[in-house]
């Protein structure tokens, strides 16, 4: 028989309260009218296993997740891309690049050809929305700077918010 239980509550069962994060609570599993639900207490509001319990069982509330909101609207990054494809000085050509890679993956820039120079490899993009023809040089980036600018790009785009476990 397969089972389906709501996560741990925000509040006690028994006083309304928020269920701090770490601090123990006790959870129960009772059945009412034909449906299994689950019952969060808090330690000062738990007074011992209720006689209906068909299971018990004792936990830390969990501290709140922190998450990241989405990376900013592909067309605010675009508009970044633009503005660096334009005027990008010998350490923002990185920067480009990488923004080039990412908005080629949302789809907000197409590649329409890769063709090779002198000076290496270098990318034909247009707007997805007719905007412009770029040519952005391939950089080469190691793996750390790869990382490094990536963070970048989703610190441009992210602001962490609390949300409850």
């Amino acid at each position: 028989m397969e089972y389906s239980l709501k996560p741990l509550s925000k509040t006690c069962y028994v006083t309304g309260n928020p269920l701090e994060p770490g601090s123990l609570c006790y959870s129960v599993l009772i059945e009412n009218n034909g449906r299994y639900e689950r019952q969060d207490f808090s330690q000062d509001a738990w007074n011992g296993v209720p006689d209906s319990a068909i299971g018990v069982w004792r936990t830390v509330v969990p501290e709140a997740e922190v998450q990241s909101s989405p990376l900013r609207d592909p067309d605010q990054l675009f508009d970044l891309f633009a503005e660096l494809a334009e005027n990008a000085n010998d350490q923002q050509r990185q920067m480009r690049y990488v923004l080039a890679l990412w908005l080629i993956r949302k789809k907000r820039l197409v590649l329409e050809e890769t063709r090779e120079t002198a000076d290496g490899s270098v990318l034909q993009l247009a707007g997805a929305r007719g905007e412009g023809n770029f040519e952005i040089p391939e950089e080469s980036i190691s793996e750390t700077e790869m990382a490094r600018l990536q963070s970048e790009i989703e610190a441009m785009g992210q602001a962490p918010q609390r949300q409850a476990a």
